[in-house]
């Protein structure tokens, strides 16, 4: 099931969140990061991470941390994953980029999160630009806060902007931000779909308004947390 929410190759994990250990890790690490999913821990996969970024990963742990046990209630807790991004090198020595997807899956007697699916895509093939925020979406239609800042270590929903299911739900539009994606352009994806390239556009330009995103790197980027693609 969790490569119906991954652009790319991936790995998933199941965390206890009290021990800090992984009770499952799936096959996928071997050919992700060389490691054997028998003996991967935490530790290991954050030493993956670029040692320059590692100060901004904890902000950002810190941050949803914040998120999940202060500003969301007991009840919504179980309701809402966390998405972002980092650069990486893999166990060839390539420099690669990776999405973080998490969600908390139980609760201790107290209703803090006890485990955790964790699901880590490589998306260098996206070309994300890395920086201090995280986004929170709610999977059953709440509030979604997008690029939330992390560098004071709490969550503060000032510091990004709410937005809620901008994007149109018509296949169509879907569509077109798959294949934005992909590099295409307008022209070529009017051919692809079939579409006259005007309506191409004016939807281009309507999930652009919309979601308040600058540019197409910004939609697919939105897009690709949301699950959308």
């Amino acid at each position: 099931m969790a490569s119906l929410f991954t652009p790319g190759q991936f790995y998933f994990y199941i965390a206890n969140t009290f021990t800090f250990e992984l009770e499952y890790v799936s096959p996928g690490v071997v050919d992700l990061l060389g490691m054997d999913p028998e003996k991967t821990t935490m530790d290991l996969l954050l030493d993956m991470a670029l040692p320059e970024v590692i100060p901004t990963i904890a902000q950002k742990e810190a941050a949803i941390s914040d998120f999940f046990n202060r500003f969301l209630t007991e009840k919504e807790r179980l309701h809402y994953k966390n998405v972002y991004t980092y650069p990486y090198r893999n166990h060839r020595g390539e420099k690669r980029d990776m999405m973080i997807q998490v969600s908390p899956l139980s609760l201790s007697e107290d209703g803090t999160t006890q485990h955790q699916l964790g699901i880590h895509t490589d998306i260098t093939h996206l070309g994300v630009e890395h920086n201090d925020t995280v986004s929170y979406f709610s999977i059953d239609g709440g509030k979604n806060y997008l690029n939330v800042s992390a560098s004071k270590g709490v969550f503060d929903p000032n510091m990004g902007k709410e937005v809620r299911n901008a994007i149109a739900k018509s296949l169509t539009k879907r569509e077109i931000a798959e294949l934005l994606a992909k590099g295409l352009n307008d022209a070529e994806i009017a051919e692809e779909l079939k579409i006259a390239f005007l309506t191409v556009r004016t939807h281009r330009r309507n999930m652009l308004k919309k979601t308040q995103c600058k540019n197409s790197v910004e939609l697919v980027t939105l897009c690709l947390m949301c699950g959308i693609i």
